[in-house]
């Protein structure tokens, strides 16, 4: 602009053109300037220029002024205000002018540059909210050039891969891809950037699509893609979104059903154990064992499955070593905690703690475990078994650790049901058996009484026949009537219901009254029946029928089951806070699997012997309880049994019974 008058450029039509003086007010501007802003130039004459420029460009333009003082010619470009509508976008060259009589002014001169701009400005905007979605999206976005090199690369495809963008752009799509399916991988995209279809899911010829982590991990996928021209260059993008997790649920429901169905085809506890076994590999572990708790004892191993074939008989050696639940195997351990334990990773001498021996240990080390998780079994607070799960190639996690908890509580629910069915089959046995029992006993003494009657009825009896065959009666009736008592006796200790009329008993008096009362039974029966020396015993609090019911019932069976020559001892002793009462025989002893069972009610000890109901034994449980006491039986096969039942001790205060 250097040489050209200010008056010429005024004139300019097609041009923008502003005339300031040094300090930035305005002289004057063209028409041209005027038409864009809709500012005269007699409205803006001696006004400060900076209040026609945007407020966000006013910095700029002051600095610009600064520098064109200082002799620089400069290009300012920013919004300048308008009258009505939008700022204008102008770009203007700026540069001192020189006046006649040496002073100087500063020269404006350019063009209304508004639309390019503004369409530069939503180029932006799109390409900084494409950026950003980009950016912020959970599934990896990654893009590729004709050549397959990786030139976007957002941050789920980071968290995803494991890569930082910075590592992979520029770099093959290989490295994202297993090496396996790489070949294949090349040849789709390049069939696709050729063909007519712009868009689509991916993995839609084969099974799945599978990625690859920066750790060397594969993980399946769902991907789509999709191609753009831009300028004449081909570029290729795909969603990419994890499902492993999905997958694994899915999985994981489709295994819990099935599981379902198989629990369901038994209702052994046993053979629950061992589907569950086979189930869980190789689902959940490499190998798997499964135990069951038999009494207090021990835990008996019935399931060994491993997934490698070549390792069956080295796990099948497992099946050799009883575990004691106090021991330090894991699945001990688990059931002592009641709840499941995990070991992600074994460390050195961690695998010598949870074995029980060298031969336990080398058994175990054989197979070569890494990770485990031991789920004990437990039902209505009972425990009933464990589950082991080994991982050989695999490490243990919180999900893993879920899994194994929830496959533990489906068969605890499926043993118990069985456990369940099978009492309340032997419930039904046992309930036909005593209502046959007692309809034969209930059928003899009735008998009698019909019999006894058809002869009084007939007459023509001296006193002494009608008195033997009435007292036949009053023998036959009260007999039916204690059975009957029995009956009821256990539907009120079932029902809670049994009433105790309780007071303050001397053991010794009750011991003595009821040894008399059965001593005749027991010569009888050509046994010896004694009271052992009793200590003075403190006072019980107790119903003093009910105890002598006890009492009665269990020197009646010691009567029964003792042959001919035998003995039976009755006594008391003194224990903390309670009396314990027992009666111990030399009868033919009780085997250990009837002991378990032996206060069942509808339940005999006896086998075939059927000698009563076999109601008494649950009655004086029931009794005993009710007092706040127990009752229990030890015995050996051969050489008799003791049964002993504890009753609280009277406290002070309460009122003694009358000696």
């Amino acid at each position: 602009m250097s040489g050209v008058k200010a008056d010429d450029l005024l004139e300019a039509r097609a041009l923008l053109v502003a005339i300031l003086d040094p300090a930035g007010q305005i002289r004057a501007w063209n028409g041209a300037l005027a038409a864009r802003t809709g500012f005269s130039a007699d409205e803006v004459r001696g006004t400060s220029c900076e209040r026609r420029i945007a407020h966000r460009d006013r910095g700029r333009f002051l600095e610009t002024l600064h520098r064109v003082r200082a002799g620089e010619s400069v290009l300012f470009e920013g919004f300048w205000l308008s009258r009505s509508g939008p700022p204008r976008w102008l770009a203007l060259a700026a540069e001192l002018q020189p006046l006649p009589d040496g002073q100087v002014e500063v020269a404006l001169l350019g063009l209304d540059r508004t639309e390019p701009e503004r369409t530069r400005e939503a180029l932006r905007d799109s390409e900084a909210k494409f950026a950003g979605i980009i950016s912020i999206a959970a599934d990896a976005i990654v893009s590729v050039d004709e050549l397959q090199r990786i030139v976007v690369f957002n941050a789920g495809a980071e968290k995803i891969f494991g890569w930082e963008a910075k590592e992979v752009l520029g770099q093959s799509l290989d490295l994202l891809i297993p090496q396996r399916f790489r070949d294949h991988h090349r040849v789709e995209m390049k069939t696709f950037a050729q063909g007519p279809v712009v868009a689509r899911k991916m993995g839609e010829r084969q099974a799945d699509v599978w990625g690859l982590r920066k750790n060397g991990e594969e993980f399946p996928a769902e991907a789509s893609i999709s191609k753009l021209e831009i300028s004449g260059r081909m570029l290729l993008t795909a969603a990419m979104r994890d499902v492993t997790e999905r997958r694994a649920l899915e999985a994981e429901q489709r295994f819990l059903a099935e599981l379902g169905v198989r629990l369901g085809e038994s209702l052994d506890p046993q053979e629950t154990l061992v589907t569950v076994a086979k189930l869980a590999v190789p689902f959940l572990a490499d190998f798997c064992v499964a135990d069951l708790v038999e009494g207090e004892a021990q835990l008996r191993r019935v399931a060994v499955a491993h997934a490698d074939p070549a390792q069956e008989a080295a796990a099948e050696r497992l099946r050799r070593f009883l575990l004691a639940p106090e021991g330090p195997s894991l699945g001990a351990t688990a059931l002592r905690r009641r709840e499941p334990i995990l070991i992600s990773e074994l460390v050195p001498g961690e695998l010598e703690s949870v074995t029980q021996g060298p031969e336990h240990l080398a058994a175990v080390r054989a197979l070569s475990p890494r990770s485990l998780i031991a789920a004990p079994l437990f039902a209505r607070g009972r425990a009933l078994g464990v589950l082991l799960f080994v991982g050989v190639t695999r490490r243990y996690g919180p999900e893993a650790l879920r899994l194994a908890r929830e496959l533990a509580s489906r068969a605890s629910s499926a043993i118990e049901n069985a456990r369940l069915f099978e009492a309340a089959q032997q419930a039904l046995r046992a309930r036909d058996e005593v209502l046959r029992v007692v309809a034969h006993d209930l059928r003899n003494p009735l008998n009698t009484i019909g019999l006894a009657a058809g002869g009084l009825a007939k007459g023509g009896l001296d006193p002494a026949g009608v008195r033997k065959r009435a007292e036949g009666i009053l023998r036959s009736s009260a007999r039916m009537g204690r059975m009957i008592e029995d009956l009821l006796d256990v539907a009120r200790i079932e029902a809670g219901k049994l009433a105790l009329a309780r007071a303050a008993i001397a053991p010794a008096e009750l011991l003595e009254a009821t040894i008399e009362a059965e001593r005749l039974l027991a010569v009888a029966a050509g046994l010896s029946l004694e009271c052992v020396a009793c200590p003075p015993l403190p006072y019980v609090w107790a119903d003093r029928d009910r105890l002598g019911q006890v009492l009665e019932n269990l020197i009646g069976n010691a009567i029964k089951f003792t042959s001919t020559g035998g003995s039976i001892r009755v006594g008391a002793k003194a224990e903390p806070g309670e009396v314990v009462f027992f009666v111990a025989d030399t009868g033919m002893g009780i085997s250990p699997e009837q002991q378990a069972r032996l206060f069942d009610r509808f339940w005999q000890a006896r086998g075939t012997d059927r000698r009563g109901a076999g109601l008494g034994l649950a009655i004086c449980k029931g009794i005993v309880e009710g007092h706040g006491g127990r009752i229990w039986v030890e015995s050996v096969p051969g050489q008799g049994s003791t049964f002993s039942f504890s009753v609280p001790m009277a406290q002070a205060g309460e009122n003694l019974a009358s000696s």
